[in-house]
């Protein structure tokens, strides 16, 4: 009957005056809820959640970290012992930076550093991790970039500039030494497990420290460290 069709039109058209923003009121409330029930509970692990989501957005990385400030969270610089790919939080409750958001540092390498440290333990020193981690998925451009940014800072005997110095053979730097030193002895270790005298040890010592270690000013190092991460983490 045309006039039962005409009152349900009707209706429908009353109806839809109101639904959509209603359904989308209910939506937004409900996802509203379950967000501050997280951030009241979770804090750290919300707010890490969030920075990783603006990866690519430092202006935003800022804004959230000056919330964590306010909220009693710390934010801490990236840390090869303890970051991830993205923002996450440590045993302390403090949120660490993400590998991944240090420019120059690929996908590849950060998997690279996290997979050895699951197959392990930590890494104890700068040695430890030249001699652990694939060299060819991390190479020294990544490594470079993750001194600079502060993720080595973990290994306090060795200053970010130290890496920097001049190295065993001219023309090359502390750095560079490390590698070679990596390259050497991960190759000598793959021949002694091949070979049929598995258990010898290996002959390769590592570089020592160098002498002469130049000097960066905290402004230097600050500028060196944005230039990286895009912002100023360790002062």
């Amino acid at each position: 009957d045309p006039k039962i069709l005409d009152k349900i039109w009707t209706d429908w058209e009353k109806f839809a005056s109101y639904a959509f923003n209603e359904s989308h009121a209910t939506c937004y409330s409900w996802v509203a809820y379950q967000t501050a029930y997280l951030k009241a509970n979770f804090p750290a692990q919300f707010m890490a959640a969030v920075m990783s989501r603006s990866l690519d957005n430092i202006t935003e990385i800022r804004k959230l970290m000056d919330e964590c400030k306010a909220m009693g969270i710390s934010t801490l610089g990236p840390d090869i012992n303890e970051s991830r790919h993205k923002f996450s939080v440590n045993a302390k409750g403090n949120i660490r930076f993400g590998m991944a958001a240090i420019k120059g540092v690929g996908e590849a390498a950060v998997q690279a550093i996290i997979d050895e440290r699951q197959r392990g333990v930590i890494f104890h020193s700068p040695f430890e991790f030249f001699e652990r981690v694939n060299l060819s998925q991390c190479n020294k451009k990544n490594i470079e970039n993750l001194i600079i940014a502060g993720a080595f800072d973990c290994f306090e005997d060795i200053p970010r500039e130290a890496y920097f110095a001049d190295g065993q053979k001219q023309g090359e730097n502390y750095l560079d030494s490390l590698v070679r030193y990596g390259n050497s002895y991960q190759q000598d270790k793959f021949q002694a497990q091949t070979s049929l005298f598995g258990g010898m040890e290996l002959a390769v010592s590592h570089p020592p420290i160098p002498k002469e270690i130049p000097t960066w000013g905290n402004l230097e190092r600050l500028n060196k460290e944005r230039e990286l991460v895009g912002i100023y983490l360790s002062a």
